[in-house]
């Protein structure tokens, strides 16, 4: 093409000279995107379901707990001893194959927790803790349904349907454990904090990872607002990505069944 004007072929040309190179960073960024989708971080022998049973526990839920309790439990990074995760932010089936043992891939994660919310850890009191827990049932501060939170490894609950409003946890243990091996081990001696319904230090304190929307309020969990020194690191994808690594081939597999999952953790008591 013959420009009777040289400063307009001049434009043209780093038009065109930017138009290509534009194409070609977009080619190479899908090309990135697609490895990043199909990247193996572990392996699992069962499907994780995201199915509730009849205790509130969901197996894909206290696995994401794990995944975000191991990721902010170093003391620069949280120094965290619990993990919730509301059931709002999973997605999906879960993690489920056609054929096991299956390598879990990114955009697998991904599905499971299409928010990719960041990660806060908190202090709370024993008596936050509880309410906090007392909030997963309709009637109790503002909550309008049944939110049963999935918890980490090492905490559990019980819970009686027939109580009042705000009353109907009735006991919370927690055993320290260490998840960044495989199997987890136990790093602390059992802390019973509340039995019967009735708290035995509650101005005890804790440190409890959420993700950003629950520490907001979210889904009507307007006391995790109060929590205090809060640390901000990661977010929930990247999270489950590093705990999947620990279950990466040579490595034993991630067996949903195994004992040292200290499953079930929430448990609803039989009515009276």
């Amino acid at each position: 093409m013959k420009f009777k004007h040289p400063t307009l072929a001049a434009g043209l040309r780093f038009f065109y000279s930017c138009l290509f190179w534009s194409c070609v960073m977009t080619m190479n960024a899908e090309a990135n995107k697609s490895v990043e989708n199909t990247q193996v971080f572990g392996r699992i022998v069962a499907g994780i379901p995201n199915e509730t049973d009849l205790n509130g526990e969901i197996q894909a839920g206290v696995f994401i707990a794990d995944a975000q309790l191991m990721a902010t439990q170093a003391a620069k990074l949280g120094r965290a001893e619990i993990a919730l995760v509301n059931p709002g932010s999973l997605a999906g089936k879960g993690l489920i194959a056609k054929l096991y043992p299956h390598d879990v891939r990114y955009d697998e994660i991904a599905a499971l927790l299409p928010n990719g919310y960041d990660l806060v850890t908190l202090q709370l009191t024993a008596q936050q803790l509880k309410y906090v827990l007392e909030q997963q049932f309709a009637g109790c501060g503002g909550q309008t349904q049944q939110r049963i939170l999935q918890v980490s490894n090492g905490f559990s609950f019980s819970w009686k349907s027939n109580r009042g409003h705000c009353a109907k946890i009735w006991d919370m243990k927690l055993t320290h454990m260490d998840l960044s091996h495989s199997p987890p081990t136990r790093s602390g001696m059992l802390d019973l904090i509340a039995t019967g319904g009735v708290l035995l230090s509650p101005n005890k304190t804790y440190r409890v990872t959420v993700n950003e929307y629950l520490a907001k309020g979210g889904d009507n969990f307007s006391i995790l607002k109060d929590g205090l020194n809060p640390v901000k690191f990661t977010n929930e994808i990247d999270a489950v990505a590093a705990y999947m690594e620990i279950f990466k081939f040579p490595n034993a597999s991630y067996d949903p069944g195994a004992t040292e999952l200290n499953r079930p953790r929430i448990v609803q008591l039989p009515l009276p």
